[in-house]
């Protein structure tokens, strides 16, 4: 039986990995070294770009009535602390969507994250016309070191009086502030029983027991914990991400079960999406050349995908809207650049990304970064000219200059 159990599992590795090059990246999860041996850079212009398909309009149109009539009135909020697998599976509209997963059960429906802070947290129930409940305001006062706490804690005397003199502003403890950044396309490219494997395997391997180790062997198995929610979310939606992505379309709908899975447990934080589209390319050409998907099918998915990305909103402070007006999430996601071996790292898919501000319109996040630099393609930076000047919502950062 455990015989078998391997071989199909090698067999399932076998074919979602089919036509992919190298090694190395196979025996131990390394995104980066997948990339590397497989990106196919793109020296062409933006005449392959499909328009928008009737039914990510539709999509569109559902989310800019909802959140607009939010806006008039105030937002759902959940007022009570959940978890990632917790909260049941949201839609937009389930029969015209082409990638499943929303931040919570309902479209834009805020969630209750007293973790950060419980101060805070119950500032945003007050403030949105929600009353915070009084057993939870008992557990994150007198049993939960909340991450606020924490920082307090660590608070050094002077760091304390330049902050009650208003010398620095924008510390951590009144917004939860901080970056996460997550590996999301790791899922995609492994699946989370390798995942979990690998954090199995990294347990196992500390070895030495002291202070430093044992806290240690706690946040690897929390990781592996964070897996299993993260498998569980998956179900919810009929998605089943223990295995490998076997194609783009699966690709895009793993990394967005990652990354919604994040959403759901942290607020306050820029929760950057990271360098997702050179990855989801390699399966795009392989589609592509397999015949298995069309160009207008694959856009599709981006579109949704980001349009997934747009519905992303945290339970915020009215004194947080004064210092970050416009309400941003960070969602930032990076493409082009240069590699180390000299290529340009340019692909379709950054054209594809930056093509949905026309087709499902413009829109600040998620925040699309090109790492930008003259040896890139002179098809590609003119194009990105003509869509800054045509949207003024594409970020540039200097790789020269960082």
């Amino acid at each position: 039986m455990v015989v078998k159990t391997v071989v199909e599992a090698q067999d399932i590795f076998d074919k979602a990995w089919e036509g992919f090059k190298g090694v190395d990246w196979k025996e131990k999860a390394s995104v980066s070294r997948f990339v590397q041996a497989n990106y196919t850079p793109y020296d062409g212009d933006e005449s392959f770009l499909a328009g928008p398909t009737e039914r990510s309009l539709h999509i569109k149109k559902i989310v800019e009535e909802t959140k607009a009539h939010y806006e008039e009135t105030r937002f759902p909020m959940d007022t009570r602390p959940t978890s990632i697998a917790d909260i049941p599976a949201g839609f937009i509209d389930k029969e015209n969507e082409v990638i499943f997963g929303i931040q919570n059960d309902e479209l834009f429906k805020l969630n209750f994250m007293p973790k950060g802070g419980i101060r805070m947290a119950e500032t945003t129930l007050k403030e949105n016309g929600y009353e915070p409940d009084p057993a939870v305001h008992e557990i994150f006062t007198k049993y939960v070191t909340t991450v606020n706490d924490g920082i307090f804690r660590a608070y050094t005397s002077n760091i304390r009086r330049a902050r009650h003199a208003h010398t620095v502003t924008g510390l951590p403890d009144a917004y939860s502030r901080g970056r996460i950044i997550g590996v999301y396309a790791r899922l995609a490219l492994y699946g989370a029983d390798y995942l979990m494997q690998e954090k199995v395997n990294d347990w196992n391997a500390i070895k030495e027991i002291d202070e430093e180790t044992i806290r240690l062997r706690e946040e690897v198995n929390l990781q592996y914990q964070a897996l299993q929610q993260v498998v569980r979310l998956g179900d919810l939606y009929g998605v089943d991400v223990r295995k490998p992505a076997m194609n783009v379309k699966e690709a895009i709908q793993w990394v967005n079960i990652a990354f919604m899975a994040v959403c759901r447990v942290i607020n306050g934080a820029a929760t950057s999406l990271g360098r997702v589209p050179i990855v989801l390319d390699i399966f795009a050409e392989r589609d592509l050349a397999r015949g298995t998907f069309t160009e207008s099918e694959i856009q599709e998915f981006v579109d949704d995908f980001v349009m997934k990305l747009r519905t992303v909103k945290f339970a915020r402070t009215k004194a947080y809207d004064q210092l970050y007006s416009g309400d941003p999430t960070f969602i930032t996601t990076s493409m082009a650049g240069m590699g180390n071996d000299g290529r340009h790292r340019v692909t379709k898919m950054d054209y594809r990304f930056l093509n949905t501000l026309d087709n499902i319109g413009n829109s600040p996040e998620p925040n699309l970064t090109v790492l930008w630099t003259d040896k890139l393609p002179y098809n590609f930076r003119r194009y990105c000219m003509h869509m800054s000047h045509k949207h003024s919502s594409i970020q540039y950062e200097g790789v020269t200059t960082m």
